[in-house]
């Protein structure tokens, strides 16, 4: 029962969905911790706050929320929507932090990073499953939409917007663009832990159930995630390609499970369920390939439009910006384009405030790895390199670089329990 307790803690500070009367699922989740620790440890623990790394990456929020605030303020805008959202990332990091000796038992240390990557792995196949009950099954789907208040309800039906109401069926405050990225990240820890030798925290028959519903969730909530998913398996098939017998099982595996879920969608399904499949998420989720299939063209609805968001930034805008997004009160057109909207508010230099503290999540295991030449090491190198990618990735759909709370507590949870394992290590030998 305490894995489930710690998947559920820590779905809680991650997808920070609405609750009525405690204000959100972070509040709940410090709550629950809080408790924890003291009727269950007896001691309220602040163990983690005094990592070097959880303290860089907390002073960096609190600079590049100063910074942005600079900006604003100099070009007399006064549009603080930016700072609230670094603000709520905080308070996010935070919990996280808090809830670290919950998470990491004192004796377990040396083997932190692998059991966090498979909580954070757990907690969105939990995710997943949620929002395919959702969908499935519509008392599941229409609780969970309407706990989400009314606000988010008359966006979702906004006719002008044309969303699919399948999408709001995932337990989460950030349900578009955020959370299939936020899968992406997940993908990746995936398959770092099917490179670790020997691991148990996420193998076998649990392996293909976790992996299964992440592919679901990302279905079922945008496109982005296939990106981290395909840069997961980048990671996989370099250090693994030469291991014949390996990738051959893994094969037979892999033609089991699509055998095995053709059996479920066909035999366990509702005809009604198995058309709703077919004619909704089917096409949003793999438009791409129904594209290819039908026109010969590899594209996406939502990748067409982006390339109108790009436009020509004047010189005097990359200098210094205007201290706020494109179309808000500047005489650029609007755009959801994130390196737009970064040059738009604060010009080539808030570009690299931006990257310099999304490099603040990677520095540390980036450096000790490099220094390594162990085959693990290797392994970590890459996947923290992949994962700085592929935020630079999504800057170019939305913003993304140091502003998406979801996935900076996912690469702090990565990045600290790195640490922490090292520094076990260093200690014990």
């Amino acid at each position: 029962m305490k894995i489930v307790f710690k998947v559920i803690i820590l779905f809680l500070i991650v997808f920070n969905f609405r609750i009525p009367v405690v204000y959100n699922s972070v509040v709940l989740a410090d709550i629950f911790v809080l408790f924890y620790y003291l009727f269950v440890t007896k001691s309220i623990s602040f163990k983690y706050f005094s990592l070097r790394y959880n303290v860089v990456v907390l002073i960096g929020t609190i600079v590049i929320t100063i910074i942005y605030m600079a900006y604003t303020i100099l070009h007399d805008q006064y549009n603080f929507a930016g700072q609230k959202r670094l603000t709520l990332q905080f308070f996010m990091l935070s919990s996280f932090i808090f809830s670290l000796p919950l998470f990491i038992d004192e004796n377990e240390e040396g083997e932190a990073y692998g059991k966090i990557a498979a909580l954070i792995c757990y907690a969105f196949a939990l995710q997943g499953l949620i929002h395919l009950a959702g969908y499935l099954y519509t008392p599941i789907g229409d609780f969970v939409y309407d706990i989400k208040g009314t606000a988010f309800k008359d966006f979702m039906e906004n006719p002008e917007l044309g969303i699919d109401r399948f999408r709001g069926y995932a337990l989460t405050g950030s349900t578009f663009f955020e959370l299939p990225a936020a899968y992406g990240v997940a993908g990746v820890l995936f398959f770092r832990l099917q490179l670790m030798e020997g691991q148990k925290y996420l193998s076998g028959l649990k392996a293909y159930i976790v992996l299964f519903l992440i592919i679901s969730g990302i279905s079922l909530s945008g496109r982005t995630g296939f990106i981290g998913l395909s840069l997961g398996i980048l990671l996989y098939s370099i250090y693994s390609f030469e291991k014949f017998t390996s990738w051959v099982r893994n094969t037979w595996k892999i033609i089991a499970a699509i055998a095995f879920a053709l059996v479920v969608f066909y035999f366990l399904l509702s005809p009604g369920q198995q058309k709703r499949l077919s004619d909704e998420i089917f096409p949003f989720a793999f438009e791409a390939y129904y594209n290819w299939r039908d026109y010969g063209t590899i594209s996406t609805g939502s990748s067409d439009a982006l390339q109108g968001h790009y436009f020509t930034i004047r010189d005097e805008t990359l200098l210094v910006g205007h201290g706020n997004s494109a179309g808000m009160g500047n005489d650029y057109p609007h755009s959801d384009a994130g390196y737009m909207n970064a040059l738009v508010f604060g010009g080539i230099s808030w570009l690299v405030f931006l990257s310099i503290y999304q490099y603040l999540y990677v520095a540390g295991p980036l450096g000790i790895a490099r220094r390594r030449e162990t085959e693990e090491e290797k392994h970590d190198f890459m996947c923290f390199f992949l994962l700085f990618i592929y935020m630079f990735i999504l800057q170019y759909k939305a913003d993304t670089l140091g502003m998406q709370h979801i996935t900076e507590v996912l690469l702090l949870a990565a990045g600290s329990s790195y640490m922490i394992k090292h520094y076990y290590q260093l200690e014990h030998g």
